[in-house]
């Protein structure tokens, strides 16, 4: 059954987007503001600082005293032992007596003439909050503390006024930033979405078409490198399957035509057509068989090869001088060796059928010996037979493809193989009397 997805990829950018934004603009709003406060407080201050000058200035010239919307103006003259309020603009509701008791704080020393304070009024046993005041108190005259003093109050409107369209202002930009904003994230990710669900489609249609349709990249994003790979793996699977075809192929008629033979001999012979003598035949086709069966084992054993762990310190000169041994007695050729006791990174049995392998290729090709020679990990067989066609130099073999005498089985392909597997390279050189094979480590 199949699971029913909670939430698509464009919903979860979205939120993702979403809560991000939020996340940061409640930090930036939160220090904004902060910000913005200790601004319009400063502002504010000097804004109050200002006018308080151009009050005293009015008041001791006899000028009209200025009004605002903001300020409330308290003059107060020394009379007859205590100070009494001769002025008021009263542009908003202050409490006169309140500043009595500042008063006589500022004129004892113990204030200065500026302050930013919340007070608090106790008169009849309760507590009554008053709204904070802003202030500026001093003397009209400064070279006479029995001169008149004034006070010119503010009460935070200004600072709000000038603070709240601010704070409308930064509201309707991250409202602004968080609709637009995922309404472009929407439109981004519906756009990816598509693109995906068309790739998904297209590899899922991939067997049903026996991988044969081309996967089209369009774009230039991580999308499209991955098109781009998984079509180039969709290329290999259709290489592997024809190679694994032609492998069937060739593998059935290997095996098809020494099981014939054993076959009809083996009637024959008993029969009695034949004579016992053509057992010899029936023995060699059996070998073919065995070591064409080996040869296909020892493939499927190298798909196998992932745990490095099973790896081991594989001593070269053992395997090598095992392999010489068992073809010493192969026709006339003579198998050199020249070993030091240099070691793989390896599996015992892997290295063996790689050795194995390349000796009995040369074998087919050499006209008087082959030349083993081991010298700080790097191996070289050497075969005085012709040279090798161009194409195969590289160390790139196929199984069952054509050589110049016929067909490379699967040998060298196992050869190859397990050279990658161990990681290790493989070079061929054709020689002036021969042909090379140099393994050794990669770089």
């Amino acid at each position: 059954m199949k699971k029913k997805r909670k939430f698509g990829l464009s919903t979860q950018v979205n939120i993702i987007f979403t809560i991000i934004t939020l996340i940061t603009s409640l930090l930036f709003v939160i220090i904004f503001q902060h910000t913005v406060q200790n601004y319009a407080k400063n502002q504010a201050n000097a804004h109050l600082d200002e006018y308080h000058k151009n009050v005293t200035y009015s008041y001791n010239n006899n000028v009209k005293l200025p009004i605002t919307n903001y300020y409330t103006v308290l003059v107060y003259r020394y009379d007859e032992g205590r100070r009494v309020i001769i002025q008021n603009n009263q542009t908003f509701l202050v409490d006169e007596g309140f500043f009595i008791g500042v008063i006589q704080d500022f004129e004892d020393g113990y204030l200065t003439n500026k302050f930013d304070k919340k007070y608090y009024d106790i008169g009849d046993g309760q507590v009554y909050s008053l709204e904070p005041y802003t202030f500026f108190i001093s003397y009209s005259d400064p070279t006479n503390n029995k001169s008149d003093i004034i006070i010119t109050i503010f009460d935070g409107v200004y600072a709000k006024n000038f603070q709240e369209p601010i704070g409308n202002f930064i509201r309707i930009g991250f409202v602004s930033i968080i609709v637009l904003g995922n309404a472009i994230i929407l439109l981004w990710s519906s756009i990816v979405v598509q693109r995906i669900k068309k790739l998904k489609n297209e590899v899922e249609s991939l067997s049903g078409y026996n991988y044969q349709p081309t996967i089209v990249a369009d774009g230039s994003d991580e999308i499209t490198d991955l098109t781009i790979a998984i079509d180039k793996m969709r290329e290999e699977i259709v290489q592997n399957e024809a190679v694994k075809t032609e492998m069937l192929q060739n593998i059935s008629h290997d095996i098809k035509t020494p099981i014939a033979v054993i076959s009809s001999y083996a009637e024959a012979i008993k029969d009695g057509i034949t004579d016992v003598s053509d057992l010899d035949i029936i023995i060699k086709q059996s070998e073919i068989l065995n070591r064409k069966v080996r040869q296909l084992l020892e493939w499927n054993k190298l798909e196998y090869i992932k745990d490095k762990s099973d790896f081991i310190e594989v001593s070269l000169k053992d395997i090598i001088t095992n392999v010489a041994n068992n073809h010493k007695y192969r026709g006339e050729i003579d198998i050199i060796l020249d070993l030091d006791d240099s070691t793989y990174l390896a599996i015992v049995d892997n290295i063996y059928s790689m050795v194995n392998n390349i000796v009995e290729n040369a074998l087919r090709y050499a006209v008087n010996e082959i030349v083993i020679v081991l010298k700080d990990k790097k191996l070289t067989i050497f075969n005085d037979g012709e040279p090798i066609s161009d194409q195969f130099l590289t160390g790139t073999f196929k199984p069952y493809e054509k050589g110049h005498k016929g067909q490379f089985g699967l040998g060298m392909t196992i050869v190859q193989r397990t050279v990658k597997a161990f990681g290790l390279e493989l070079t061929i050189e054709n020689l002036p009397n021969g042909v090379i094979f140099i393994i050794e480590p990669g770089q």
